[in-house]
Parts: C-alpha cells; structure tokens; sequence
C-alpha cells in the first residue's frame, strides 16, 4: 500500500482501499446506486456524485450507519417527537415510548427509526478485486492542485473565495461535485483515471470512499468491485444502537 503525490496531476493519492461498509435499500442492492444525469440540479445529489453512478462506501458499519441516519438524527436543541404526549400522559419519554403501539413506528419523523427501514435494507461489505489510485480529496496537496485547476470556476460561479476543508465538509453540494466532476476526468502519472475519493466522514470517526462505476456508466460488465450477499439489520444491532445513541434516536 502507498501514498504518494501523483507527478503528473499534483493530486495526493492512494491505494490502501481492500473492503469497505455499505447500507443500502435491498431491492438496488449496495452496488445499484441512482444514476446522475449531466445537466440535473445537483443539490439533490451525494457529495461526490458525478454524472454516473457513484457507490458510497465507509472504514467501518458504525459510519456507514451515521452516513445514511444523519437525517433521522434530532435538530439541535430540540427535544424527542414523542415527548409532548408522554409530558401530557404524565409519563416519562421512556415509559411512553414502551407503551406505544408499533404501527407508530410506520411513521416518519425524526428522533425514531422505523422497522420497516431496517427491514428493507443489508449491512454489506464491499471489496475491491484489483488495487488502484484513489484521491486524498482532504490532502493539502489535493485542494492546492483542484484550487489550481478550477479555482476561478468555484469562484466565478458560486462565489467561493478560497478553497478550504469547510467548502470540502460543507453541504454545498454544487461545489463538491464540481469537484468530484473535475477529479473524475484527471489522468494520473500511470495513465490510469482515479478510482474515487477518499474523505473523512462528516460524523468522525473514520474515512468514506465514493468510487465510480465507470464500467457500469460506459455500459460493461465486470466491475472490481464485488459485494458480499448482505446481512440483516435486527434492532439489536451495536453499530446501528451505537449511532442512535449518538443522534437521539429511537430504533423501532
């Protein structure tokens, strides 16, 4: 495994990705994401989608889980869904939510996970069957060579003035894919194209990847990328209880 600075591009890259984490729906499966399409608004879009498909992977399930329930997740200084009818019965959130009937569950608020979320996913775990160059995004050498490369377009076209980990983590989403865009299309000093980007999760804790299926969006088969066939979320889950833990949010 290896980290360098790639000689043609000025990009940090590296090839230390084997097997990653993935949460997704079962009926696409972990490599059947949405297809972007050239010319859409991108506010809808993933952090690094480009036009084509772009997988999400993570280090660990604790971070695949914080990535696809963040928005579960309670707003800041707001108190539980259920706790104004618990405080109207008199009883505590705890003793309230024991007393609920499960159909309430069925409903889509934040603070509560139903269980019809878990079971339409897998936890999966992804592997890459052949290493390749995947971009330090983060790396100060990465947002030096992308400020050079389209520094003025960020700046002509979304205001932003300098390029910086805040436009990276940020929720700007028509400027992280005009950087996944840019990367996507650079050829590396071996002749090869990127794989993806690696990034650090926005809920800490570890990295992310977004890898292209490039093969898929130019219509082959065989891609490296393999998944395993995916296992079953119970309720009892660690990872997916550790995160609720850390978002306030009850698992149903």
């Amino acid at each position: 495994m290896s980290r360098r600075r790639c000689s043609e591009t000025g990009l940090w890259i590296l090839d230390d990705f084997r097997s990653g984490r993935r949460v997704a729906t079962t009926h696409r499966g972990p490599l059947d994401p949405p297809e972007r399409l050239s010319g859409d608004d991108p506010a809808g879009w993933n952090r690094y989608d480009t036009p084509g498909s772009t997988v999400y992977l993570s280090d660990t399930d604790e971070i695949a889980f914080a990535e696809v329930l963040s928005g579960y997740a309670l707003k800041l200084g707001s108190n539980h869904p259920m706790q104004k009818d618990a405080d109207f019965m008199g009883l505590t959130l705890e003793e309230y939510i024991k007393g609920v009937d499960d159909d309430w569950g069925n409903q889509l608020k934040r603070g509560c996970l139903p269980a019809h979320w878990r079971d339409r996913r897998n936890s999966y775990g992804l592997t890459l069957a052949r290493a390749g160059w995947w971009v330090d995004v983060e790396h100060p050498d990465s947002i030096a060579t992308i400020g050079a490369g389209i520094g003025k377009r960020l700046n002509h076209e979304l205001g932003i003035t300098q390029l910086t980990l805040g436009t990276l983590h940020g929720e700007n989403r028509a400027a992280t894919t005009m950087i996944a865009i840019w990367l996507r299309e650079q050829v590396l000093d071996d002749g090869s194209r990127p794989l993806g980007i690696r990034f650090a999760s926005k809920h800490g804790g570890g990295d992310c990847w977004a890898y292209w299926l490039r093969r898929r969006d130019d219509g082959l088969d065989g891609d490296n990328m393999t998944t395993d066939p995916g296992a079953e979320i119970p309720a009892d889950n660690p990872a997916l209880l550790t995160v609720a833990r850390r978002f306030g949010i009850k698992i149903w």
